[in-house]
């Protein structure tokens, strides 16, 4: 019945403030029902490989590019198939471990998302990503040792927004081919803390935030298009006068650590010229 998968558990802060956000504005309510829908394994699938770059691509041509993409997705995947569970405001995602480009393609696709959540509505998530046992039917069963892990590693060693990976899925990245086409995407991350007498602890772990991001994407072939390029600059540039607006107006000393771990974060990253 299990299968060893690698999961992924993300939660979106300020679920609350969001929610309140879209009884108020039915245009904002929309956009975010739009993107949480795309949220699935089909649209997923279609995107786990590569990002277009809309700027580059004619727009008789878009559709045609788009299940191009898909298909080759799909290819590449085989028999493999990537679950993904919705409840409140958690995200479950798992995929089977036959090939460790499965593994990179899920965290890259991860590392797009949390992106597109900032840049489009200023959400931000938190998560971890672990590998082991687990039941994982879309629509159905969700259980096993992974997703008690997953969550556990994101409720106490993840504290900030970002996506934490634990020591054995960190091996498995460090070990993959492409991991040198995508080592920017990544810090390194150790922590350890006691809750309730249990010991939780990654000693050789990494993690991917908003900065780190950033500096993956204009490294990347997609950073190359002069205009996302200057898209992603305008982001960094944006996201500490934001983060920095939000902070003032704080007052929980825990909430406030969280945005000054992500400016600080941003502001110490050396990216490279916008050229």
């Amino acid at each position: 019945m299990y299968e060893n998968r690698i999961t992924a558990f993300i939660d979106i802060l300020g679920f609350r403030n969001i929610v309140n956000k879209t009884t108020a504005d039915s245009n904002y309510a929309k956009q975010v029902f739009e993107v949480l829908s795309t949220m699935n394994s089909e649209f997923i699938t279609s995107e786990m490989f590569a990002e277009l770059n809309l700027n580059a691509i004619p727009k008789s041509e878009i559709e045609e590019v788009k299940q191009t993409r898909s298909m080759m997705s799909k290819a590449l995947l085989g028999e493999s198939s990537i679950k993904v569970t919705h409840f409140s405001d958690s995200i479950v995602l798992s995929i089977g471990l036959e090939n460790d480009m499965y593994a990179m393609s899920l965290i890259e696709y991860l590392g797009r998302l949390i992106y597109r959540l900032w840049k489009d509505f200023k959400i931000l998530i938190r998560g971890s990503i672990t590998v082991g046992r687990l039941v994982h039917v879309e629509g159905g069963p969700l259980f096993g040792p992974a997703m008690v892990n997953a969550y556990d590693l994101e409720t106490n060693l993840a504290s900030h927004p970002r996506i934490i990976l634990d020591d054995y899925c960190s091996l498995i990245v460090k070990n993959s081919q492409s991991y040198n086409l995508m080592k920017l995407l990544f810090l390194p991350f150790s922590e350890s803390k006691t809750t309730n007498n249990k010991e939780y602890t990654i000693k050789n772990g990494l993690e991917i935030n908003l900065a780190t991001i950033f500096k993956h994407m204009l490294n990347s072939p997609l950073g190359l298009h002069p205009i996302k390029r200057t898209e992603i600059f305008e982001e960094i540039k944006d996201s500490t006068v934001f983060l920095s607006k939000i902070l003032k107006g704080e007052e929980l000393d825990r909430v406030k650590a969280k945005y000054q771990y992500l400016i600080d974060r941003i502001r110490e990253t050396q990216y490279p010229p916008n050229q």
